[in-house]
């Protein structure tokens, strides 16, 4: 009978779960809270109800206070998932995915950069029959000259590396799943997931909305240079084996390479100039044989994370919203 009732009421309204990953942000927590709940407050309150799914990722202020703060104040709203530690963006999103009960679930960052009232738009396209829709900057003009040089350069190789799979530039994680998309993400079988490549690999109708990204509205940045490089090496030893096969463009190079050296010794008396070509060209050659090592090595690092399989996250606590319990799936 309960369970009858509990379907009942999944039919009567749709329940929109947004996944906030955050890692020290005690200064960001209230703030976000009220401005995505004003945002959400515009749904239709006949169609949907909505949940706010706290993800604490091992912070070590008092972000967690924050969120309990938030979901005292908002019991029907707010859902809090506490991991047993840091285990980084990736880990935090899945954690959110695995208890996200809702029909459509959206990830998105919880510094305001992503801005909630794009939220309507996008349960709009979900409506009209989207299973994924991204959103897009329309521009980097607020990032710094470091951040659009870096960021131009990952796109392009991305692209370049990409295959079959199509992926939506200058998108990061702010992108609604249907309930479908969910599980079938949840369903590939890799440890070391990396959430904006696994969203395209599977497919399904995808439609993009476009947004002005906003400055950040309290505290700093998570993201370092080191934090950038690794996270793109996972984007890219995690959408294909195309940088293995790119290998294969260098040998051109050093056949080139060895013909000029080859023509130089035939046709100059100057052994200098040789010499110099000749150091030139190993300088040349061992900086290539130590990137395609690294290539080799960072498939081998992904290979030995897979065969341990150990979870992308641990999480200790789950601390559901009213909302998220009467919509749980069974």
């Amino acid at each position: 009978m309960n369970q009858l009732k509990s379907y009942t009421n999944k039919m009567v309204k749709k329940l929109i779960t947004i996944i906030a990953p955050m890692y020290n942000e005690e200064l960001v927590v209230e703030k976000y809270t009220k401005v995505t709940i004003e945002a959400l407050q515009l749904l239709d309150s006949n169609k949907y109800c909505y949940e706010i799914l706290f993800i604490n990722d091992g912070s070590q202020d008092n972000t967690l206070r924050e969120m309990l703060k938030m979901q005292e104040m908002y019991p029907l709203n707010c859902g809090i998932v506490n991991l047993s530690r840091n285990f980084g963006l990736e880990g935090a999103v899945h954690a959110g995915l695995q208890k996200a009960n809702g029909n459509a679930v959206i990830v998105m960052d919880a510094d305001l950069q992503d801005p909630p009232e794009l939220i309507i738009e996008m349960v709009r396209k979900w409506e009209n029959g989207s299973d994924i829709v991204i959103a897009s900057r329309e521009s980097r003009s607020k990032d710094s000259f470091f951040k659009r040089f870096y960021a131009g350069i990952y796109y392009f190789i991305l692209d370049w590396l990409s295959g079959k799979l199509k992926l939506e530039k200058d998108a990061a994680n702010f992108r609604l799943l249907s309930r479908k998309a969910v599980d079938q993400l949840l369903a590939l079988p890799e440890v070391n997931t990396y959430f904006r490549v696994n969203v395209p690999f599977i497919g399904m109708k995808t439609d993009i909305v476009k947004y002005d990204r906003k400055e950040r509205v309290a505290g700093k940045t998570k993201y370092n240079f080191v934090s950038l490089i690794r996270c793109a090496l996972d984007g890219l030893s995690s959408i294909s084996i195309e940088p293995l096969r790119k290998i294969l463009i260098f040998i051109p190079f050093m056949f080139v390479l060895s013909l000029i050296g080859i023509i130089i010794g035939i046709f100059t008396d100057n052994m200098m100039q040789l010499f110099s070509f000749i150091f030139a060209s190993m300088g040349f050659f061992f900086m290539l044989v130590f990137i395609c090592l690294f290539v080799i090595g960072e498939y081998i690092g992904q290979i030995m994370v897979e065969t341990r399989h150990r979870p992308t996250s641990i999480i200790y606590e789950y601390l559901p919203s009213k909302n998220s319990e009467k919509y749980e799936l069974f």
